[in-house]
């Protein structure tokens, strides 16, 4: 009989035990899965309208030269934006044969170009080093298309003589589909730059 009650208790024990490291274990799981979920921290983002160029001596006039970002929006891709996309990009891209309407979110960023003196304008570009990101993690490391698609709108150039634009960029669902995506900008005013952000997912 204390052979039995011995054994009930030692049982008891080791039920108890377990159960509180099973605990142990879910808290640091918890623990864990919360600590991953903080790592990826948004950074202050402004609001649209925002310049991100500015040369105040620009062309042979010296006139004042703005490019701003308007409107930020994502879009499903169909056959008519997809052509659209294509479009705009070299047979790097054309050649890459991806289905974009199962696979990619379009990302249309519109600008607006504004010059005190006359034109053309500059093509619609990227400051060089902008690009998207999630967090601190710069996404071009991650996608090679993606990194390909930043330069090719970066080095674009040429004259353009409309005063509103948009740069296309086709971007995995792994990202688009991330609520702390964002768009980082060198900002160019004059001879100062700075980084800003912009929210790509309200």
């Amino acid at each position: 009989m204390k052979l039995t009650k011995g054994f009930l208790v030692l049982f008891l024990s080791v039920s108890v035990l377990s159960a509180c490291n099973q605990g142990d274990k879910t808290n640091h799981d918890s623990e864990i899965k919360s600590s991953v979920e903080k790592a990826v921290k948004k950074h202050e983002a402004v609001d649209l309208p925002v310049d991100v160029f500015r040369d105040s001596n620009y062309g042979f006039s010296s006139h004042i030269f703005t490019r701003s970002i308007t409107h930020v929006e994502f879009k499903d891709f169909d056959e008519s934006s997809e052509l659209e996309f294509l479009d705009r990009y070299d047979k790097t891209v054309r050649g890459q044969n991806y289905d974009y309407q199962k696979d990619f979110k379009l990302l249309v960023i519109t600008m607006k170009h504004e010059e005190q003196g006359g034109s053309p304008y500059q093509s619609f570009v990227f400051n060089d080093g902008t690009g998207l990101v999630i967090g601190d993690d710069n996404l071009a490391n991650k996608s090679k298309f993606l990194r390909y698609q930043q330069e090719y709108v970066t080095n674009r150039v040429g004259p353009t003589t409309d005063e509103t634009g948009t740069i296309l960029l086709a971007v995995p669902n792994e990202f688009a589909n991330d609520k702390n995506l964002q768009l980082k900008i060198v900002q160019k005013l004059d001879k100062e730059s700075d980084y800003i952000y912009i929210d790509l997912k309200q």
